[in-house]
């Protein structure tokens, strides 16, 4: 009987023991369930502490990269405000240098047309004398034109030529086979040219020692060369059955159903010509001489259209050293 009951206590005992162990271990869980909890918490505030350390110093950076951005943006619409003024001001620049070099251009045209017209004039008595042989004068040229003159022309004996010069043109002697050069004769007065010249055209046919010899005026370089291009222009008419002449210097006189027209230059003429199926050659350089000459429309300041005057300002300009 004895025996039983000692095996019940001692598991008694061994049951407490374990609930004893049991909730020590229960009470001990608690515990370490904290300090874990503890630490992760510190975990998570330092991170969070760094993180926004981070940002505070992102946001610095961010606040000193707009502030560069800011003062750059600034700097450059200044700066473009700077640029559009200078631009403005080499506009207006720009155009006052064009007025003037218009203004210059037609007064070159200008000056250019009234020395032409006075070296025609100072050739006034002047004619030219083509197809005579050199040496044919040998030492005295105006004993031999005078001579010439009265022998090839019906002209008056008592008319008194007097010629007061003459001379082959200014050029280096030509070769033996080539045409030889023209002759120079000045008259003392004019009249008497003309009528010799008048008499030279109504005389056709004219030879000297079995050579055509032909009688002009003594025209510029200038002017010869458009009279070439109208001469080239009038055949074409005369080809298409149209009457037309070169009145001095070199203008285009043309007689058209509608009537007689004249044109001072080619290219006055050049539409009407295109027109009739004549086709022009005409420089860019002489169409921007009959603008300037002939259009005033882009300097003037008062209603004249021969008003040539610049404005105060580009003669300023014009004449300012620096520019």
């Amino acid at each position: 009987m004895l025996g039983p009951r000692k095996e019940t206590r001692s598991t008694k005992k061994d049951d407490k023991r374990e609930q004893f162990e049991e909730a020590t271990v229960e009470a001990s869980e608690p515990e370490g369930s904290m300090a874990s909890l503890l630490a992760e918490l510190k975990s998570f505030r330092k991170e969070h502490t760094d993180a926004s350390n981070d940002t505070k110093a992102t946001l610095v950076r961010v606040e000193n990269t707009l502030k560069e951005v800011v003062e750059r943006t600034a700097k450059l619409e200044q700066e473009m405000t700077d640029i559009k003024e200078r631009v403005s001001d080499n506009e207006d620049q720009l155009q006052r240098h064009d007025r003037a070099i218009r203004y210059m251009l037609q007064r070159e045209a200008k000056l250019s047309a009234k020395c032409e017209d006075l070296e025609s004039r100072s050739r006034r008595n002047n004619l030219r004398i083509f197809g005579v042989r050199e040496g044919e004068e040998k030492n005295d040229m105006i004993r031999f034109i005078t001579g010439m003159i009265r022998n090839t022309l019906k002209l008056p004996q008592d008319l008194d030529l007097g010629v007061e010069r003459a001379h082959r043109s200014l050029t280096m002697k030509p070769r033996e086979d080539a045409p030889p050069r023209s002759i120079i004769v000045r008259f003392l007065d004019y009249r008497v040219k003309d009528r010799v010249l008048q008499e030279a055209w109504k005389t056709r046919g004219i030879t000297y020692q079995d050579q055509k010899v032909f009688f002009d005026q003594d025209y510029t370089a200038d002017i010869q060369k458009k009279r070439k291009q109208v001469r080239e222009v009038i055949k074409q008419l005369k080809e298409r059955k149209m009457r037309a002449v070169s009145p001095f210097p070199a203008q285009l006189k043309i007689q058209m159903d509608s009537g007689v027209k004249t044109f001072s230059t080619l290219a006055q003429a050049a539409p009407t010509l295109k027109q009739l199926g004549i086709k022009v050659n005409i420089s860019e350089r002489e169409m921007r001489r009959e603008d300037l000459l002939h259009n005033n429309t882009w300097t003037t300041r008062s209603k004249d259209p021969g008003n040539t005057t610049m404005a105060s300002a580009d003669l300023d300009l014009l004449l300012r050293e620096d520019v």
